[in-house]
């Protein structure tokens, strides 16, 4: 169960592209953007739902992490279903790839100028994602079971970017908007019991998808 709530935190991560999203969005405002992110959320959770449960009916307890192994190697629709995958993957990476270069880039040019008081730097996209790239295929090439990868990249850096994350930057804005004695910033203070939830996820998704790993 705990191996399933982390490959949650990692389905439905979508916050590196959000800004992206919202300069893209026609007529941007509040109300599109959380009827857009709603839909969204919807259609992924009826997918991940038919999936989980269509497999698990399957396959049962012996249903491997990458659902498609369980098929036999020389089915026709399981391999079209691999070579769907596979494009997928392949067309995908330019959107995550695009939110780890601009995140990575705000970071630097913060570090950068605080620390050398100099101004915006522009960083090599092309030998930025070069090196996502490189990567990303080294350890997806040294990692046999996709449901390794899952569950620790959602106990960590899922947790952290559902739960963690989220909590702290709101309650933080909302205190330096409005003041630490505001109705509003004690009102929302509870969504800070997020941040606890999400280093228990982490602790307790990391040590059972080990426990596995060592079965």
């Amino acid at each position: 169960c705990l191996v399933l709530v982390s490959n949650l935190s990692l389905a439905f991560i979508a916050h590196y592209n959000a800004p992206t999203y919202w300069r893209e969005l026609r007529n941007a405002n509040s109300a599109r953007f959380l009827r857009v992110s709603r839909s969204s959320y919807a259609i992924l959770m009826v997918i991940y739902i038919l999936v989980m449960c269509g497999g698990y009916a399957t396959f049962g307890d012996s249903c491997y992490g990458n659902l498609l192994r369980n098929y036999h190697p020389h089915d026709r629709l399981a391999g079209f279903a691999r070579l769907s995958t596979g494009l997928s993957i392949i067309f995908g990476f330019p959107l995550i790839a695009n939110g780890a270069r601009e995140s990575f880039t705000s970071l630097y040019n913060a570090a950068y100028v605080e620390s050398i008081g100099s101004h915006h730097r522009n960083l090599p996209r092309a030998k930025l994602v070069t090196v996502f790239l490189v990567i990303t295929s080294c350890v997806a090439i040294s990692i046999d079971d996709v449901k390794v990868a899952a569950g620790l990249s959602g106990a960590t850096v899922g947790s952290f970017l559902v739960y963690i994350c989220p909590s702290l930057v709101y309650v933080t804005i909302v205190r330096k908007r409005s003041g630490p004695e505001s109705l509003e910033y004690k009102k929302i203070l509870r969504n800070i019991l997020f941040v606890p939830f999400g280093f228990g996820t982490v602790i307790l998704g990391v040590s059972m998808t080990i426990q596995h790993m060592v079965k």
